[in-house]
């Protein structure tokens, strides 16, 4: 399946990268339209997580503990 995966995200340019939690390898196209939350590293640079809920909450929970405010990217349209 990750083939699959990686085949999309090569045909189409998006990034294959590891998810910097727990180093599953993933692509841009995954994390298109779901809540995931970026590390942010000690020198200030964001990278974006894989969209297991998992990893998007130990990435929150590591940018709090390190004195990084929480963010996390949505998509979602809000309602006025």
């Amino acid at each position: 399946m990750r083939a699959l995966h990686r085949f999309y995200a090569w045909m189409f340019g998006y990034f294959w990268l590891p998810c910097p939690v727990c180093r599953r390898m993933f692509g841009g196209h995954e994390v298109a339209n779901v809540f995931t939350a970026a590390l942010v590293s000690e020198d200030g640079h964001a990278y974006c997580v894989c969209p297991d809920p998992q990893c998007s909450h130990d990435a929150a929970v590591m940018n709090m503990a390190n004195g990084h405010a929480q963010f996390v990217r949505s998509n979602a349209k809000s309602s006025p």
